[in-house]
Order: structure tokens, then sequence, then C-alpha cells
């Protein structure tokens, strides 16, 4: 009985260890880019919007 609790316990850690990677992975390569580009967007378009401002009065 002692080993098949060792080897539980090994295989919940492993199952927990591999999901959070996952995520990490996940995360690294499908919602940071999305973030930044976002993040560039807003900049090109607050810009834009101040020079637009500058130039011919209010954009909106």
């Amino acid at each position: 009985m002692n080993k098949f609790g060792a080897g539980l316990l090994t295989g919940v850690i492993g199952t927990i260890a591999a999901a959070a990677a996952t995520a990490v992975t996940f995360h690294k390569v499908a919602v940071e880019p999305i973030e930044q580009e976002e993040a560039k967007f807003e900049e090109t378009e607050r810009n834009s919007a101040r020079k637009a401002a500058q130039s011919h009065g209010n954009r909106f």
C-alpha cells in the first residue's frame, strides 16, 4: 500500500506540473503577442490622434 500511495502522489504532482507548464507556455506563445500587438496599436492610435489634433483640429 505504501508504494501505491507514493505512486499516486507522484502522478498527481506530475499532472499538476504538466498543467502549469502548459498554461505558462500558452501564455507566452498565444496571449503575450496579442497583448503586445494591442499595446502597440493603442500607442500608434494615441500618437496619430495627437498629430491630427495638432494639424487639423479635433479628430472626433
